[in-house]
C-alpha cells in the first residue's frame, strides 16, 4: 500500500479558502492576516494533520534532538545563577546528556504569543521546557501548533492539566507538619503563600494534621501570595506568639519568613528552636546558615530537570494525530526531602512547659 503524503501548504490554503501567501504568513507567524484567515487557516491545518512543527518530525527520524530551555527576557540578570534555577538548568543537562539530547537556552520576548513557533521553526527545535510563568495565550498557540512543551517546578493555574513537573507540595505540606507534630507541637502556625501559584502545600498541613487527630483549633493555616514575607507574614507571627496560648511550632513556606520568625520570637526573649520550634519549605542556603540552623524541606530541583527531559522524551516517542493535549498526561509530583536542624531538634514539648513556668 503507497503511504498517503503529507498535506502541503497548498492544501492547507485550498481548504482554508485563502491564498498560499496568506496560508505561510499565518503558519510562520509572520506577517499580517485577518483573525477570520488565520482561524481558517489553523483549522484547515488541524483538519489535515499539516506537520507545522517540522522540528518534532525530525526529531523522530533521528536527524535533530535539539531541546530549547526558553527564559523571558523580562526577568532581571542573574536569573539563572538563582538557586533554583541553576540547580533546574543543571538537571535538564544531566537529562539530555543521558537521553542523547542537545540543549540550548535561549532568551524569548514573550510578550509576542508567536516568538516560540518562530524559534522552534528557526532554529528547529524539537520541544520547549520552561523554568517559570508563560502567558496562557502563547502556551494555546504552541498546543494548536502542536509543538511540544513542559513546564519545570510551574504550571498554570487555569490549566492544569498542562505537561509539568514540579515539587509534590502536598507531600511538603504534610512533611513538615508531621515533623512539627513528632517532635511535641501541639498548637500549629503555618503560612502557605505557594498555593496560589504553585501547589496545594497549605492540603497537606491540613491532612497530616487530621491523620495525627491534632485538634482543629489548634493549627492556625494563612494562604495567599501575601504571606510568603512582609507584613502579613509580621503580623501572623506576632498574633500566633502573642495569644493565651500561643504557638508551639512556625511552619513557613519561604525562607525569608523563617527570619521573621525568628526575630519575632527574640524580641520577645525567646530562643528559635529551644524555646518555639521553626521549620520552613525551601532550602536555597538561607536556612542552613541561619542562627540556629533551620530545618527545612529541600526542593528536588536537579530531578525535575531530569525528570522534564524525560517526560518530554516519552511524549515526542508516542504517535499523537489528534494533537498533543490529553492525549498523555504528563504530570509528575516529585518528593523532596526534609533537612533536620537544631530550630527543632533542640525543641521538646515537656522541657519547654519546664522552662517556661519557671
Amino acid at each position: 500500500m503507497t503511504a498517503k503524503p503529507l498535506p502541503s501548504i497548498l492544501d492547507v490554503a485550498k481548504a482554508a479558502g485563502v491564498s498560499k501567501s496568506t496560508t505561510a504568513r499565518v503558519l510562520s507567524g509572520e506577517g499580517a492576516a485577518s483573525p477570520k484567515a488565520r482561524e481558517k487557516v489553523l483549522a484547515a491545518a488541524e483538519s489535515l494533520r499539516y506537520r507545522v512543527n517540522l522540528s518534532a518530525r525530525v526529531l523522530r527520524s533521528g536527524h535533530n534532538r535539539l531541546l530549547g530551555l526558553v527564559v523571558p527576557s523580562s526577568e532581571g540578570r542573574g536569573v539563572i545563577s538563582h538557586a533554583v534555577t541553576a540547580q533546574k538548568l543543571e538537571g535538564v543537562a544531566r537529562g539530555a546528556e543521558r537521553l542523547g539530547y542537545d540543549l540550548q537556552i535561549f532568551f524569548a520576548d514573550l510578550s509576542d504569543p508567536e516568538v516560540l513557533r518562530r524559534l522552534a521553526i528557526e532554529k528547529s527545535i524539537a520541544a520547549f521546557l520552561f523554568t517559570g510563568q508563560i502567558p496562557t495565550e502563547t502556551l494555546e498557540l504552541l498546543d494548536q501548533y502542536r509543538i511540544p512543551w513542559i513546564g519545570i517546578n510551574w504550571c498554570n493555574p487555569k490549566r492544569p492539566n498542562d505537561p509539568h513537573c514540579w515539587t509534590d507540595f502536598v507531600h511538603a505540606g504534610r512533611t513538615l507538619t508531621q515533623h512539627m507534630v513528632e517532635i511535641g507541637c501541639r498548637r500549629l502556625l503555618a503560612l502557605d503563600w505557594l498555593s496560589d501559584d504553585y501547589g496545594p502545600f497549605g492540603a497537606g498541613v491540613r491532612q497530616a494534621w487530621a491523620e495525627l487527630k491534632m485538634p482543629t483549633q489548634h493549627l492556625t493555616l494563612h494562604v495567599g501570595r501575601k504571606f510568603q514575607v512582609g507584613a502579613s507574614v509580621d503580623l501572623a507571627l506576632r498574633e500566633a506568639l502573642d495569644a493565651r496560648a500561643p504557638s508551639m511550632g512556625l511552619l513557613m513556606s519561604y525562607e525569608g519568613a523563617a527570619q521573621s520568625a525568628y526575630r519575632e520570637l527574640r524580641a520577645r526573649g525567646l530562643t528559635p528552636g529551644r524555646d518555639v520550634a521553626v521549620a520552613t519549605f525551601d532550602d536555597l542556603g538561607t536556612a542552613i546558615h541561619m542562627d540556629p540552623p533551620c530545618t527545612a524541606y529541600a526542593q528536588p530541583t536537579y530531578e525535575m530537570g531530569e525528570a522534564a527531559v524525560e517526560e518530554i522524551d516519552r511524549l515526542l516517542a508516542v504517535a499523537r494525530p489528534s494533537g498533543l493535549r490529553g492525549a498523555v498526561k504528563i504530570v509528575r509530583d516529585i518528593p523532596g526531602e526534609l533537612r533536620v536542624r537544631a530550630s527543632t531538634q533542640l525543641f521538646r514539648s515537656a522541657e519547654r512547659a519546664e522552662r517556661l513556668a519557671n
